[in-house]
């Protein structure tokens, strides 16, 4: 039933935008009429969310100009009865005039991964991102806020929060799909499908969403296309497999005591915070390194933030760097520290550990640890497949995943620039959408494949 709803809600806000639909560059001169961006999304609350009106009479969009003509439309939309049900969705879009978007035969859908909201994980660089290049290429871009990155660190109560893993997130990426979609179909671009690229836990998410999505009919599936960023969901490397039980049952018993959130982003922000405010002081989180050194060495160095031989491949990290004799870290090779700086200071404090929790069981794939019910059905996902990494991250490791899919058009992009020797110095997790060189590298090949598919 829920599919249905939010079919009927792609075919029912077109109605909402009535003549300025039609007439938007008259209205938007004359200045007597909202755009019709605004009217579509001031009401859509109430179709996805019909029994929570007294929330969504709150929800204003939000414009921002981002470069030019290209602007970020945003808003919140409740998913539920409880204060934190709720999701962001944004839009990055070529405008005719201030609340009227250019219409486009291209669009995607992007969900971010772990501790960085949509703004944070892809738009942290405002003068340079992948959003921004693909708005200025056609493309119309939406992206989802997950409800736990909206969670305001002043939050002591995380009962509410106890369950809240990959399902509920796939969940409500459909959701976002859908008012993508019919927001879309109201503003004259269509009701076609959407592709979706997810970076990192996004990705993990989408293949759940995938994965659901490909027991519906046909005509009630959203997604024409999937591309997962730098992650993978199942593994034929048996270290990595066995370091991803380890982390579900050392975890485990910490959520089962009632510890519901995950505190990576706090940590982040806290790196964040010492090395803007005393660079050159003694790192109380990283002992040996400086505040400075220990933002570095969360790009550079993400490793470290595992138990050791636990993380997600080996010298896993988000910036490939460079060291000093000693190993500690002195500067960035492909994205600038600037540009590293804001991406950490975008951390969401908390996230849900069951989510962590049941990424690792899919991973760990042994049903006398954990069992998950979002991979029971990959082979049945047949959409084409576009897998991009950087070797410093997940790299090559992501693309045994692609295997176990149904699809038949399978391509995979692995940004490789060093020997194995030097690793450290690989292109890494986050350098796919902030370095200097990743429009060339990363962006591009993806636009590419956007329009060839």
């Amino acid at each position: 039933m829920k599919k249905i709803a939010l079919f009927f809600l792609a075919l029912t806000l077109p109605g909402l935008a009535g003549a300025d639909v039609r007439d938007g560059r008259n209205s938007a001169a004359e200045g007597t009429r909202k755009g019709n961006f605004q009217i579509v999304a001031e009401n859509v609350c109430t179709l996805v969310a019909p029994r929570l009106k007294d929330r969504c009479e709150s929800v204003q969009p939000e414009r921002r100009i981002l470069s030019g003509n290209i602007v970020e439309y945003s808003f919140r939309v409740p998913v539920g009865k409880g204060t934190h049900d709720v999701i962001g969705i944004h839009r990055v879009v070529k405008e005719i005039a201030p609340w009227f978007p250019a219409r486009s035969t291209r669009s995607l859908m992007m969900a971010h991964g772990d501790i960085w909201n949509f703004r944070a994980a892809f738009l942290s660089d405002p003068a340079r991102n992948l959003p921004v290049f693909l708005a200025r290429n056609g493309v119309d871009v939406w992206g989802i806020d997950f409800g736990w990155s909206l969670v305001p660190a002043s939050v002591t109560d995380f009962s509410f929060m106890k369950n809240w893993g990959i399902e509920r997130d796939a969940r409500d990426l459909g959701v976002a799909i859908a008012v993508a979609r019919g927001i879309r179909f109201a503003t004259g671009n269509g009701l076609g499908k959407m592709p979706l690229l997810g970076w990192s836990r996004g990705g993990q998410i989408g293949h759940a969403y995938l994965d659901r999505e490909s027991q519906t009919p046909l005509w009630l599936r959203q997604v024409r296309g999937f591309i997962p960023v730098d992650i993978y969901l199942k593994t034929d490397d048996e270290e990595i497999r066995e370091a991803a039980c380890t982390r579900y049952e050392s975890s485990l018993p910490s959520w089962e005591a009632g510890t519901y959130e995950n505190r990576n982003g706090t940590l982040v922000a806290t790196i964040w915070q010492l090395a803007t405010t005393n660079p050159g002081g003694a790192s109380p989180i990283l002992p040996g390194f400086t505040n400075r050194q220990a933002s570095l060495a969360v790009g550079s160095m993400t490793f470290l933030f595992f138990p050791p031989d636990l993380g997600p491949a080996p010298l896993y990290h988000f910036t490939g760097g460079t060291f000093d004799a000693q190993g500690r870290p002195t500067g960035l090779l492909y994205t600038p520290e600037a540009t590293l700086l804001a991406l950490e200071k975008g951390s969401a404090p908390y996230q849900p550990a069951k989510e962590l929790l049941d990424a690792d069981a899919a991973v760990c794939d042994d049903d006398d640890i954990a069992e998950v019910a979002f991979d029971d059905h990959l082979g049945d996902i047949k959409v084409p497949v576009l897998y991009v990494a950087g070797n410093g991250g997940i790299g090559s490791y992501g693309v045994y995943t692609t295997t176990l899919l149904g699809s038949q058009d399978v391509t995979s992009l692995v940004i490789d620039l060093q020997p194995p020797a030097a690793q450290l110095a690989e292109f890494g997790h986050a350098d796919i959408f902030l370095a200097t060189n990743a429009e060339a590298l990363v962006w591009q090949p993806i636009l590419s494949w956007l329009q060839s598919h």
